[in-house]
């Protein structure tokens, strides 16, 4: 089936789901499997919309609906991080497990495929459960610096901004050159400041329909 714009949204686009349509029953606390949310669906929102709908954390840009893999690291999924698509089986277009899931960046198929940032934090149990979350893929991003703060002593506007290990970023030269693990071009100047978040517009982003 075709990927449809969402059109619903139970709770915010920050919420940790337990169901993947984002609905529980409220009297046996099962959830529902259809009539909300669609694994896969997405938003695309203007900045006051995605100001309305992420807590006022999160901008203009393409939000997408998916599943955390069970055997992600829990550690590496916090807001700004990166996420990777979990596997290909074979060939082009044979998906091991589905596109729309997505795991921790230490886990992924190849740091090149299919980046996504998460939105928030999610815990050990909550990844072991298979949550459902939003995660960014094209816009303007809240990203974070890696642990010891970006390698370049003259970060700026305009910067090209790379993944790194456990899912973090960095700048390393102005205004540097586009390699596999791209992710964009940073809105604002990235910090020395370890684990900082920025902004990064995302450019160099598939979109793997599915």
């Amino acid at each position: 089936m075709p990927l449809q714009r969402n059109e619903f949204l139970p709770q915010d686009l920050v919420t940790v789901y337990t169901s993947p349509s984002g609905l529980i029953d409220t009297r046996t606390g099962y959830a529902y499997v259809m009539g909300g949310l669609i694994v896969g669906g997405y938003f695309d929102l203007t900045e006051q919309e995605a100001q309305n709908y992420g807590r006022n954390q999160l901008h203009a840009g393409r939000y997408r609906f998916v599943q955390i893999d069970s055997g992600a690291t829990a550690s590496n999924i916090v807001q700004g991080s990166i996420g990777l698509m979990k596997a290909i089986a074979s060939g082009a277009t044979a998906y091991s497990g589905g596109v729309n899931i997505i795991t921790s960046y230490d886990k992924g198929l190849n740091a090149a495929v299919r980046p996504v940032v998460f939105l928030a934090a999610v815990t050990a149990a909550q990844v072991t459960a298979g949550a459902w979350v939003f995660v960014q893929e094209l816009g303007d991003a809240s990203v974070l610096s890696k642990s010891g703060g970006v390698t370049n002593a003259t970060p700026a506007v305009g910067d090209i901004i790379n993944s790194v290990a456990s899912g973090f970023v960095d700048d390393l030269a102005t205004p540097g050159s586009i390699i596999p693990t791209t992710i964009g071009v940073a809105l604002s100047a990235p910090s020395h400041t370890a684990s900082a978040l920025f902004r990064c517009l995302l450019e160099n982003v598939p979109i793997i329909q599915g």
